[in-house]
Protein backbone atom coordinates (compact mmCIF):
# COMPACT_ATOMS: atom_id res chain seq x y z
CA UNK A 1 0.00 0.00 0.00
CA UNK A 2 2.84 2.39 0.77
CA UNK A 3 4.20 2.01 -2.76
CA UNK A 4 0.73 2.56 -4.18
CA UNK A 5 0.30 5.81 -2.27
CA UNK A 6 3.70 7.04 -3.39
CA UNK A 7 2.72 6.31 -6.97
CA UNK A 8 -0.52 8.19 -6.48
CA UNK A 9 1.34 11.31 -5.36
CA UNK A 10 3.26 11.26 -8.61
CA UNK A 11 -0.04 11.07 -10.48
CA UNK A 12 -1.30 14.24 -8.80
CA UNK A 13 1.93 16.12 -9.42
CA UNK A 14 2.14 15.00 -13.04
CA UNK A 15 -1.38 16.27 -13.67
CA UNK A 16 -0.57 19.89 -12.70
CA UNK A 17 1.60 20.64 -15.72
CA UNK A 18 0.51 21.99 -19.08
CA UNK A 19 1.94 21.87 -22.58
CA UNK A 20 1.12 22.95 -26.09
CA UNK A 21 2.13 19.67 -27.64
CA UNK A 22 2.17 16.28 -25.98
CA UNK A 23 2.16 16.15 -22.17
CA UNK A 24 4.99 14.59 -20.21
CA UNK A 25 5.06 10.84 -19.75
CA UNK A 26 6.80 10.51 -16.42
CA UNK A 27 7.49 7.42 -14.36
CA UNK A 28 6.30 7.33 -10.79
CA UNK A 29 8.57 8.89 -8.19
CA UNK A 30 8.75 8.46 -4.45
CA UNK A 31 7.15 11.73 -3.40
CA UNK A 32 5.99 12.22 0.21
CA UNK A 33 2.23 12.06 0.49
CA UNK A 34 -0.40 13.45 2.82
CA UNK A 35 -2.42 11.02 4.95
CA UNK A 36 -4.63 8.94 2.74
CA UNK A 37 -8.29 9.79 2.37
CA UNK A 38 -10.83 7.08 1.51
CA UNK A 39 -10.84 8.27 -2.11
CA UNK A 40 -7.05 8.17 -2.38
CA UNK A 41 -6.96 4.70 -0.84
CA UNK A 42 -9.54 3.38 -3.29
CA UNK A 43 -7.71 5.01 -6.17
CA UNK A 44 -4.39 3.55 -5.06
CA UNK A 45 -5.93 0.09 -4.84
CA UNK A 46 -7.47 0.48 -8.29
CA UNK A 47 -4.16 1.67 -9.73
CA UNK A 48 -2.32 -1.27 -8.20
CA UNK A 49 -4.88 -3.65 -9.67
CA UNK A 50 -4.56 -2.01 -13.09
CA UNK A 51 -0.76 -2.16 -12.88
CA UNK A 52 -0.91 -5.86 -12.11
CA UNK A 53 -3.32 -6.49 -14.98
CA UNK A 54 -1.12 -4.58 -17.42
CA UNK A 55 2.02 -6.37 -16.26
CA UNK A 56 0.41 -9.71 -17.06
CA UNK A 57 -0.37 -8.72 -20.65
CA UNK A 58 2.73 -10.28 -22.18
CA UNK A 59 4.59 -7.03 -22.71
CA UNK A 60 8.11 -6.32 -23.97
CA UNK A 61 8.82 -9.56 -25.79
CA UNK A 62 11.66 -8.35 -28.03
CA UNK A 63 14.84 -10.39 -27.71
CA UNK A 64 18.25 -8.74 -27.56
CA UNK A 65 21.02 -10.92 -28.96
CA UNK A 66 23.45 -8.11 -29.81
CA UNK A 67 25.13 -6.79 -26.66
CA UNK A 68 27.84 -4.76 -28.37
CA UNK A 69 26.22 -2.39 -30.89
CA UNK A 70 24.86 0.81 -29.27
CA UNK A 71 21.67 2.61 -30.29
CA UNK A 72 20.85 6.31 -30.44
CA UNK A 73 17.36 7.44 -29.50
CA UNK A 74 15.95 10.81 -30.59
CA UNK A 75 13.53 12.28 -28.07
CA UNK A 76 12.09 15.56 -26.85
CA UNK A 77 12.72 16.78 -23.30
CA UNK A 78 9.54 15.27 -21.80
CA UNK A 79 10.63 11.84 -22.99
CA UNK A 80 13.89 11.85 -21.01
CA UNK A 81 12.24 9.80 -18.21
CA UNK A 82 11.55 7.09 -20.78
CA UNK A 83 15.28 6.72 -21.45
CA UNK A 84 16.12 6.88 -17.76
CA UNK A 85 13.45 4.33 -16.93
CA UNK A 86 14.67 1.93 -19.61
CA UNK A 87 18.22 2.08 -18.28
CA UNK A 88 16.96 1.40 -14.77
CA UNK A 89 14.85 -1.56 -15.81
CA UNK A 90 17.48 -2.96 -18.16
CA UNK A 91 20.83 -2.04 -16.58
CA UNK A 92 22.58 -4.64 -18.73
CA UNK A 93 21.90 -2.45 -21.77
CA UNK A 94 22.26 0.97 -20.14
CA UNK A 95 25.68 1.67 -21.64
CA UNK A 96 24.36 0.86 -25.12
CA UNK A 97 21.63 3.54 -25.14
CA UNK A 98 22.37 7.18 -25.95
CA UNK A 99 19.60 9.76 -26.14
CA UNK A 100 19.60 13.06 -28.01
CA UNK A 101 16.99 15.80 -27.61
CA UNK A 102 15.99 16.86 -31.11
CA UNK A 103 13.35 19.06 -32.71
CA UNK A 104 11.47 16.26 -34.42
CA UNK A 105 10.13 18.59 -37.11
CA UNK A 106 13.70 18.47 -38.53
CA UNK A 107 13.61 14.68 -38.73
CA UNK A 108 12.70 14.34 -42.45
CA UNK A 109 15.34 16.83 -43.61
CA UNK A 110 18.06 15.30 -41.45
CA UNK A 111 17.18 11.83 -42.70
CA UNK A 112 17.91 12.96 -46.27
CA UNK A 113 21.32 14.23 -45.14
CA UNK A 114 22.08 10.89 -43.50
CA UNK A 115 21.06 9.10 -46.68
CA UNK A 116 23.57 11.21 -48.61
CA UNK A 117 26.40 10.37 -46.23
CA UNK A 118 25.26 6.78 -45.66
CA UNK A 119 25.60 7.23 -41.89
CA UNK A 120 24.22 9.05 -38.86
CA UNK A 121 20.69 7.66 -38.73
CA UNK A 122 19.22 7.49 -35.22
CA UNK A 123 18.08 4.00 -34.31
CA UNK A 124 14.81 5.02 -32.64
CA UNK A 125 12.85 8.28 -33.02
CA UNK A 126 9.93 9.67 -31.04
CA UNK A 127 7.66 11.45 -33.53
CA UNK A 128 4.07 11.83 -34.60
CA UNK A 129 2.88 9.33 -37.23
CA UNK A 130 2.54 12.23 -39.68
CA UNK A 131 6.34 12.62 -39.48
CA UNK A 132 6.83 8.88 -39.82
CA UNK A 133 4.79 9.11 -43.01
CA UNK A 134 7.13 11.80 -44.33
CA UNK A 135 10.15 9.49 -43.98
CA UNK A 136 8.38 6.38 -45.26
CA UNK A 137 8.64 7.19 -48.97
CA UNK A 138 11.32 5.82 -51.29
CA UNK A 139 13.42 8.98 -51.05
CA UNK A 140 13.70 8.97 -47.26
CA UNK A 141 13.42 5.20 -46.72
CA UNK A 142 13.86 5.44 -42.96
CA UNK A 143 11.43 3.23 -41.00
CA UNK A 144 11.77 -0.46 -40.34
CA UNK A 145 8.71 -2.57 -41.17
CA UNK A 146 7.66 -4.04 -37.82
CA UNK A 147 5.23 -6.51 -39.37
CA UNK A 148 6.47 -9.94 -38.34
CA UNK A 149 9.03 -8.48 -35.94
CA UNK A 150 6.42 -7.51 -33.37
CA UNK A 151 3.96 -10.35 -32.68
CA UNK A 152 0.61 -9.87 -34.38
CA UNK A 153 -1.30 -10.28 -31.13
CA UNK A 154 0.81 -7.50 -29.61
CA UNK A 155 0.28 -5.17 -32.57
CA UNK A 156 -3.46 -5.71 -32.26
CA UNK A 157 -3.30 -4.26 -28.74
CA UNK A 158 -2.42 -0.77 -30.03
CA UNK A 159 -5.46 1.47 -30.43
CA UNK A 160 -5.30 4.07 -33.20
CA UNK A 161 -2.64 2.03 -34.98
CA UNK A 162 -3.92 2.67 -38.50
CA UNK A 163 -1.84 5.81 -38.87
CA UNK A 164 1.30 3.79 -38.18
CA UNK A 165 0.47 1.56 -41.14
CA UNK A 166 1.55 2.59 -44.64
CA UNK A 167 0.75 0.42 -47.67
CA UNK A 168 0.22 -2.50 -45.31
CA UNK A 169 3.53 -2.05 -43.48
CA UNK A 170 3.67 -1.17 -39.78
CA UNK A 171 6.25 1.57 -39.42
CA UNK A 172 5.75 2.65 -35.81
CA UNK A 173 4.35 1.74 -32.41
CA UNK A 174 1.77 4.25 -31.28
CA UNK A 175 2.64 5.98 -28.00
CA UNK A 176 -0.57 7.73 -27.00
CA UNK A 177 -3.92 8.98 -28.23
CA UNK A 178 -5.17 12.55 -28.00
CA UNK A 179 -8.85 12.26 -28.86
CA UNK A 180 -11.02 15.30 -28.20
CA UNK A 181 -13.95 15.14 -25.78
CA UNK A 182 -16.46 17.68 -24.50
CA UNK A 183 -15.46 19.27 -21.19
CA UNK A 184 -18.00 21.36 -19.30
CA UNK A 185 -18.39 23.12 -15.96
CA UNK A 186 -21.05 21.07 -14.20
CA UNK A 187 -21.84 23.62 -11.51
CA UNK A 188 -22.33 26.45 -14.01
CA UNK A 189 -24.52 24.25 -16.19
CA UNK A 190 -26.65 23.41 -13.17
CA UNK A 191 -26.73 27.01 -11.95
CA UNK A 192 -27.82 28.33 -15.35
CA UNK A 193 -30.21 25.46 -16.07
CA UNK A 194 -28.38 24.39 -19.24
CA UNK A 195 -28.34 20.94 -20.84
CA UNK A 196 -25.04 19.56 -22.10
CA UNK A 197 -25.24 19.43 -25.93
CA UNK A 198 -25.02 16.14 -27.76
CA UNK A 199 -24.84 17.56 -31.29
CA UNK A 200 -23.23 20.57 -32.89
CA UNK A 201 -26.72 21.84 -33.64
CA UNK A 202 -27.39 21.68 -29.89
CA UNK A 203 -24.18 23.59 -29.29
CA UNK A 204 -25.20 26.35 -31.67
CA UNK A 205 -28.60 26.66 -29.99
CA UNK A 206 -26.93 26.75 -26.58
CA UNK A 207 -24.58 29.48 -27.79
CA UNK A 208 -27.56 31.70 -28.57
CA UNK A 209 -28.95 31.09 -25.11
CA UNK A 210 -25.61 31.87 -23.45
CA UNK A 211 -25.16 35.02 -25.56
CA UNK A 212 -28.60 36.22 -24.47
CA UNK A 213 -28.69 35.21 -20.81
CA UNK A 214 -25.04 35.01 -19.76
CA UNK A 215 -22.85 37.15 -22.02
CA UNK A 216 -19.17 36.92 -21.22
CA UNK A 217 -19.25 33.13 -20.79
CA UNK A 218 -17.65 30.92 -23.44
CA UNK A 219 -18.24 27.54 -25.08
CA UNK A 220 -14.82 27.31 -26.68
CA UNK A 221 -12.15 29.08 -28.66
CA UNK A 222 -10.94 29.18 -32.26
CA UNK A 223 -7.58 30.84 -32.65
CA UNK A 224 -5.08 28.48 -34.24
CA UNK A 225 -4.74 25.40 -36.41
CA UNK A 226 -5.48 22.96 -33.59
CA UNK A 227 -8.71 24.64 -32.52
CA UNK A 228 -9.72 24.90 -36.20
CA UNK A 229 -9.18 21.16 -36.55
CA UNK A 230 -11.34 20.42 -33.51
CA UNK A 231 -14.38 21.57 -35.51
CA UNK A 232 -13.49 20.63 -39.08
CA UNK A 233 -12.20 17.14 -38.37
CA UNK A 234 -15.22 16.51 -36.16
CA UNK A 235 -17.33 17.39 -39.18
CA UNK A 236 -15.45 15.02 -41.51
CA UNK A 237 -14.26 17.87 -43.72
CA UNK A 238 -11.86 16.56 -46.42
CA UNK A 239 -9.51 19.52 -46.07
CA UNK A 240 -6.46 17.23 -46.50
CA UNK A 241 -7.67 13.69 -47.00
CA UNK A 242 -5.20 11.12 -48.27
CA UNK A 243 -6.86 8.97 -50.90
CA UNK A 244 -3.65 6.98 -51.10
CA UNK A 245 0.06 7.65 -50.60
CA UNK A 246 0.22 9.83 -53.72
CA UNK A 247 -3.18 11.56 -53.86
CA UNK A 248 -4.53 14.23 -51.54
CA UNK A 249 -8.10 15.52 -51.56
CA UNK A 250 -8.30 19.21 -50.61
CA UNK A 251 -11.97 20.04 -50.93
CA UNK A 252 -13.21 22.72 -48.54
CA UNK A 253 -16.32 23.25 -50.67
CA UNK A 254 -17.67 19.95 -49.31
CA UNK A 255 -20.87 20.41 -47.24
CA UNK A 256 -19.12 18.99 -44.18
CA UNK A 257 -16.63 21.86 -44.36
CA UNK A 258 -19.29 24.48 -44.92
CA UNK A 259 -21.35 23.40 -41.90
CA UNK A 260 -18.29 23.58 -39.63
CA UNK A 261 -17.42 27.04 -40.95
CA UNK A 262 -20.97 28.28 -40.47
CA UNK A 263 -21.03 27.00 -36.88
CA UNK A 264 -17.82 28.89 -36.12
CA UNK A 265 -19.14 32.04 -37.79
CA UNK A 266 -22.36 31.86 -35.79
CA UNK A 267 -20.56 31.49 -32.47
CA UNK A 268 -17.89 34.07 -33.20
CA UNK A 269 -20.67 36.50 -34.09
CA UNK A 270 -22.59 35.90 -30.86
CA UNK A 271 -19.34 36.03 -28.86
CA UNK A 272 -19.44 32.57 -27.33
CA UNK A 273 -16.17 31.55 -29.02
CA UNK A 274 -12.90 33.23 -28.04
CA UNK A 275 -10.16 33.98 -30.57
CA UNK A 276 -6.94 32.35 -29.32
CA UNK A 277 -5.38 28.95 -28.85
CA UNK A 278 -5.88 26.88 -25.70
CA UNK A 279 -2.90 28.34 -23.86
CA UNK A 280 -2.86 32.08 -24.59
CA UNK A 281 -2.98 34.16 -21.41
CA UNK A 282 -6.31 35.80 -22.25
CA UNK A 283 -7.99 32.42 -22.70
CA UNK A 284 -6.44 31.01 -19.52
CA UNK A 285 -7.74 34.06 -17.67
CA UNK A 286 -11.26 33.33 -18.89
CA UNK A 287 -10.98 29.85 -17.38
CA UNK A 288 -9.39 31.21 -14.19
CA UNK A 289 -12.29 33.65 -13.82
CA UNK A 290 -14.76 30.75 -14.10
CA UNK A 291 -16.20 32.05 -17.37
CA UNK A 292 -15.48 28.81 -19.25
CA UNK A 293 -18.71 26.89 -19.68
CA UNK A 294 -17.62 24.26 -22.17
CA UNK A 295 -14.57 23.31 -24.24
CA UNK A 296 -13.81 20.74 -26.92
CA UNK A 297 -10.27 19.65 -26.02
CA UNK A 298 -8.00 16.58 -26.03
CA UNK A 299 -8.05 13.86 -23.39
CA UNK A 300 -4.73 14.97 -21.89
CA UNK A 301 -6.13 18.42 -21.15
CA UNK A 302 -8.08 17.02 -18.19
CA UNK A 303 -5.03 16.30 -16.05
CA UNK A 304 -2.53 18.37 -17.99
CA UNK A 305 -4.36 21.69 -18.54
CA UNK A 306 -7.54 22.01 -16.49
CA UNK A 307 -5.56 20.77 -13.53
CA UNK A 308 -3.28 23.61 -12.52
CA UNK A 309 -3.68 25.91 -15.55
CA UNK A 310 -7.42 26.49 -15.93
CA UNK A 311 -8.31 25.33 -12.41
CA UNK A 312 -6.21 26.43 -9.47
CA UNK A 313 -4.33 23.90 -7.29
CA UNK A 314 -4.47 26.21 -4.25
CA UNK A 315 -7.04 26.29 -1.46
CA UNK A 316 -7.96 28.75 1.25
CA UNK A 317 -6.64 31.80 -0.60
CA UNK A 318 -8.68 34.94 -1.18
CA UNK A 319 -6.80 35.52 -4.43
CA UNK A 320 -7.14 32.01 -5.82
CA UNK A 321 -8.56 31.40 -9.25
CA UNK A 322 -11.83 29.52 -9.42
CA UNK A 323 -12.66 26.72 -9.44
CA UNK A 324 -9.99 24.68 -7.66
CA UNK A 325 -8.76 21.29 -8.82
CA UNK A 326 -10.62 19.57 -5.96
CA UNK A 327 -14.02 21.18 -6.49
CA UNK A 328 -15.40 18.42 -8.73
CA UNK A 329 -16.50 20.98 -11.31
CA UNK A 330 -15.23 19.28 -14.44
CA UNK A 331 -17.70 17.23 -16.45
CA UNK A 332 -16.64 15.10 -19.41
CA UNK A 333 -19.18 14.31 -22.14
CA UNK A 334 -18.90 12.41 -25.39
CA UNK A 335 -17.58 14.13 -28.52
CA UNK A 336 -20.33 16.08 -30.26
CA UNK A 337 -21.75 14.74 -33.50
CA UNK A 338 -23.75 16.34 -36.28
CA UNK A 339 -27.40 15.38 -36.29
CA UNK A 340 -27.17 13.97 -39.81
CA UNK A 341 -24.19 11.76 -38.95
CA UNK A 342 -24.57 8.25 -37.57
CA UNK A 343 -21.67 8.59 -35.15
CA UNK A 344 -19.29 11.19 -33.79
CA UNK A 345 -15.81 11.62 -35.16
CA UNK A 346 -13.28 13.49 -33.12
CA UNK A 347 -10.08 15.34 -33.92
CA UNK A 348 -6.83 14.45 -32.17
CA UNK A 349 -4.32 16.96 -30.80
CA UNK A 350 -1.08 15.05 -30.54
CA UNK A 351 -0.63 11.34 -30.14
CA UNK A 352 2.89 10.33 -31.06
CA UNK A 353 4.74 7.11 -31.82
CA UNK A 354 8.14 5.42 -31.83
CA UNK A 355 9.71 4.44 -35.12
CA UNK A 356 12.83 2.33 -35.71
CA UNK A 357 15.43 2.78 -38.43
CA UNK A 358 15.82 0.13 -41.06
CA UNK A 359 19.54 0.93 -40.80
CA UNK A 360 19.88 -0.03 -37.13
CA UNK A 361 22.61 -2.51 -36.31
CA UNK A 362 20.89 -3.61 -33.10
CA UNK A 363 17.35 -4.40 -34.12
CA UNK A 364 16.52 -6.35 -30.96
CA UNK A 365 17.56 -3.56 -28.59
CA UNK A 366 15.78 -0.91 -30.66
CA UNK A 367 12.60 -3.02 -30.61
CA UNK A 368 12.86 -3.64 -26.89
CA UNK A 369 13.20 0.11 -26.27
CA UNK A 370 10.14 0.95 -28.40
CA UNK A 371 8.10 -1.75 -26.67
CA UNK A 372 9.18 -0.51 -23.24
CA UNK A 373 8.33 3.10 -24.10
CA UNK A 374 4.81 2.19 -25.16
CA UNK A 375 4.03 -0.73 -22.83
CA UNK A 376 5.73 -0.49 -19.44
CA UNK A 377 3.10 -0.13 -16.66
CA UNK A 378 5.33 1.63 -14.13
CA UNK A 379 6.49 4.13 -16.74
CA UNK A 380 2.91 5.00 -17.65
CA UNK A 381 1.58 5.17 -14.11
CA UNK A 382 0.98 8.87 -13.40
CA UNK A 383 0.91 9.99 -17.02
CA UNK A 384 -1.62 12.57 -18.18
CA UNK A 385 -1.48 10.89 -21.60
CA UNK A 386 -3.99 8.26 -22.73
CA UNK A 387 -1.92 5.25 -23.75
CA UNK A 388 -2.38 3.64 -27.14
CA UNK A 389 -1.46 0.23 -25.73
CA UNK A 390 -4.79 -1.06 -24.50
CA UNK A 391 -3.56 -2.96 -21.39
CA UNK A 392 -2.26 0.36 -20.03
CA UNK A 393 -5.53 2.23 -20.44
CA UNK A 394 -6.88 0.70 -17.24
CA UNK A 395 -4.15 2.51 -15.30
CA UNK A 396 -5.24 5.87 -16.66
CA UNK A 397 -8.88 5.01 -15.98
CA UNK A 398 -8.11 4.02 -12.39
CA UNK A 399 -6.38 7.36 -11.85
CA UNK A 400 -9.15 9.54 -13.26
CA UNK A 401 -12.08 7.58 -11.81
CA UNK A 402 -11.86 9.26 -8.39
CA UNK A 403 -9.83 12.35 -9.19
CA UNK A 404 -11.48 15.25 -7.34
CA UNK A 405 -11.34 17.52 -10.39
CA UNK A 406 -14.08 15.44 -12.04
CA UNK A 407 -17.77 15.63 -11.24
CA UNK A 408 -18.06 11.93 -12.10
CA UNK A 409 -15.91 9.12 -13.48
CA UNK A 410 -14.93 10.16 -17.04
CA UNK A 411 -13.14 6.97 -18.07
CA UNK A 412 -15.97 5.50 -20.16
CA UNK A 413 -16.15 8.71 -22.21
CA UNK A 414 -12.39 8.71 -22.80
CA UNK A 415 -12.52 5.05 -23.87
CA UNK A 416 -15.36 5.61 -26.30
CA UNK A 417 -13.81 8.72 -27.81
CA UNK A 418 -10.64 6.72 -28.49
CA UNK A 419 -12.65 4.64 -30.95
CA UNK A 420 -14.06 7.70 -32.73
CA UNK A 421 -10.92 9.49 -33.92
CA UNK A 422 -11.50 10.94 -37.39
CA UNK A 423 -9.90 8.98 -40.23
CA UNK A 424 -9.01 12.34 -41.78
CA UNK A 425 -7.32 13.74 -38.71
CA UNK A 426 -5.51 10.57 -37.70
CA UNK A 427 -3.76 10.15 -41.03
CA UNK A 428 -1.97 13.37 -41.83
CA UNK A 429 -0.18 14.02 -45.10
CA UNK A 430 3.59 14.41 -45.32
CA UNK A 431 3.65 18.06 -44.24
CA UNK A 432 2.64 20.24 -41.33
CA UNK A 433 -0.99 21.36 -41.18
CA UNK A 434 -1.12 23.39 -37.99
CA UNK A 435 1.02 26.35 -39.07
CA UNK A 436 -0.82 27.06 -42.36
CA UNK A 437 -4.21 26.53 -40.75
CA UNK A 438 -3.24 28.90 -37.94
CA UNK A 439 -2.53 31.53 -40.60
CA UNK A 440 -5.96 30.91 -42.10
CA UNK A 441 -7.66 31.46 -38.73
CA UNK A 442 -5.68 34.59 -37.98
CA UNK A 443 -6.48 35.94 -41.44
CA UNK A 444 -10.16 35.49 -40.73
CA UNK A 445 -9.88 37.80 -37.74
CA UNK A 446 -7.45 40.32 -39.21
CA UNK A 447 -9.49 40.67 -42.40
CA UNK A 448 -12.73 40.81 -40.40
CA UNK A 449 -14.41 38.22 -42.56
CA UNK A 450 -16.22 34.96 -41.90
CA UNK A 451 -14.59 31.55 -41.79
CA UNK A 452 -16.83 30.49 -44.68
CA UNK A 453 -15.39 33.31 -46.80
CA UNK A 454 -11.86 32.43 -45.60
CA UNK A 455 -12.06 28.73 -46.50
CA UNK A 456 -10.52 29.16 -49.99
CA UNK A 457 -7.29 30.11 -48.21
CA UNK A 458 -7.07 26.53 -46.94
CA UNK A 459 -6.82 25.33 -50.53
CA UNK A 460 -4.29 27.96 -51.55
CA UNK A 461 -2.17 27.33 -48.44
CA UNK A 462 -2.12 23.53 -48.53
CA UNK A 463 -1.94 22.85 -52.27
CA UNK A 464 1.68 23.96 -52.84
CA UNK A 465 2.78 22.12 -49.70
CA UNK A 466 1.12 18.96 -50.97
CA UNK A 467 2.66 19.24 -54.43
CA UNK A 468 6.09 19.80 -52.91
CA UNK A 469 5.70 16.42 -51.21
CA UNK A 470 4.79 14.74 -54.49
CA UNK A 471 1.05 14.51 -54.02
CA UNK A 472 -1.44 14.77 -56.84
CA UNK A 473 -4.04 17.21 -55.51
CA UNK A 474 -7.72 16.80 -56.28
CA UNK A 475 -10.46 19.18 -55.19
CA UNK A 476 -13.58 17.03 -55.33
Amino acid sequence: MKRALLLLAAVVLAGCSSTTTTPTVAPATATPVAPATPASVSTAVAVQSALAAAASAGIETAKVTDTTDPITVWIDQPRQPVVDGFKTKYPQYANLVTSTIVDRETFPAKDLLFNNTKSGWPDVVFAEPRLVGRVADAQHAYPLDLTGLVPADMLSQYAGADNCTFDGKVYCLRNDLAQFVTYYNTQLFTQFGYTVPKTFEDMQALSDQVAKDHPGYYLGTVGDGWTWLSYFEASGCPYAKQTNLTTLDINVTDPTCIRAAQLIDHMVANKTLWNTDLFTASWVQIANNNKLLMLIAPVWAALGTFKGTYYCPCTGSTTKTTPTITDKFLGVAAPLKWAADATAQTAAMGGAAWTISQHTKNQGLALLFAEYATQDPDLWNGSSNFASFKPLQGIFNAIVANDPIFASDPSAVFDQAATEISPVGDSWPRFDLVAPLTTVVKDMYSKKQTMEKTLPEVTSALTPLAKAQGYTVVNQ
